[in-house]
């Protein structure tokens, strides 16, 4: 009899260390905000024990398949937080030596989240090429006969230019070189607020925070309603493949103008990239 409640407890207090080690995890990912933490460390070395802890349990139990429902509900939140893991453990080269110092096998998925960002911004470039094909010959149809109409000044000319050649460093994913090209541009337009809203996102991407609020802000000055400079924010968003971003600012949107037809539009093209 005391055989069996020892056996009892002893079952009992393991799966309830694996149950608080997934709540802790759950915790600690809202406190990871993108600057430099030790707890992204925490939250992998936690996965690493749940990991081998779960190998203990038997196939087909109920709790087994408790605990697998809360670890699929925290590995959603860590594959949408992943961007901003990557930036708190020190970028995809301090965890790649971190991977080959420690030997970490590819199932421990956790440890190779810069591939999964890899991947993901491929498949998002490969969904959009139709899309982009079809974008490209309505804007050489506008060009043509913008050029063939309309003389802009050369100033506009040049900015346009610039702006083909960011677009391409974007595409190539060098958004460093993008940031560079940027500047002569608004040099040359200073009162173009898209452009600026394009350098706030490239500094979010980059990890400037000061660079893009000051973008943001002086866009939001420039544009002579909200309206456009959310519009305008989240058809940049789609562009890098922000999905999470683009659905904030159809909400924003939404705030201004209930009946936006831009916001339902930017939602639906969210939901067809993921497959829903």
């Amino acid at each position: 009899m005391t055989h069996n409640k020892e056996k009892y407890f002893s079952k009992s207090s393991e799966l309830k260390t694996i149950n608080a080690k997934l709540d802790l995890v759950n915790s600690l990912l809202p406190r990871i905000d993108g600057k430099p933490s030790p707890l992204v460390d925490q939250i992998f070395d936690y996965l690493d024990e749940i990991h081998n802890e779960m190998k203990l349990l038997q196939d087909n139990s109920v709790e087994k398949a408790k605990i697998e429902s809360q670890l699929k509900y925290i590995t959603n939140r860590i594959f949408a937080s992943a961007r901003i893991l990557l930036r708190s453990y020190g970028g995809k080269k301090a965890l790649a030596e971190t991977r080959q110092k420690r030997g970490i096998p590819e199932e421990r998925w956790w440890w190779y989240l810069d591939h999964y960002l890899q991947d993901k911004r491929k498949q998002s470039f490969r969904r959009a090429g139709i899309s982009g094909l079809i974008a490209i010959v309505v804007i050489a149809i506008m060009v043509l006969i913008y050029n063939q109409f309309i003389a802009p000044p050369p100033e506009v000319r040049a900015r346009m230019d610039y702006e083909d050649k960011i677009d391409e460093l974007i595409a190539a994913g060098d958004f460093a070189g993008a940031m560079n090209e940027i500047e002569p541009a608004l040099a040359l337009t200073p009162d173009y607020y898209p452009l600026w809203i394009k350098k706030g996102v490239l500094a979010y991407v980059l990890g400037d925070k000061q660079t893009e609020i000051q973008s943001y802000d002086k866009a939001m000055q420039l544009s002579s309603n909200p309206e456009f400079f959310y519009y305008e924010r989240a058809n940049i968003f789609m562009q890098f493949g922000l999905h999470d971003e683009v659905l904030a600012e159809a909400d924003n949107l939404l705030k201004i103008n209930p009946d936006s037809a831009e916001a339902f539009l930017f939602q639906g093209l969210v939901l067809e990239t993921r497959g829903q």
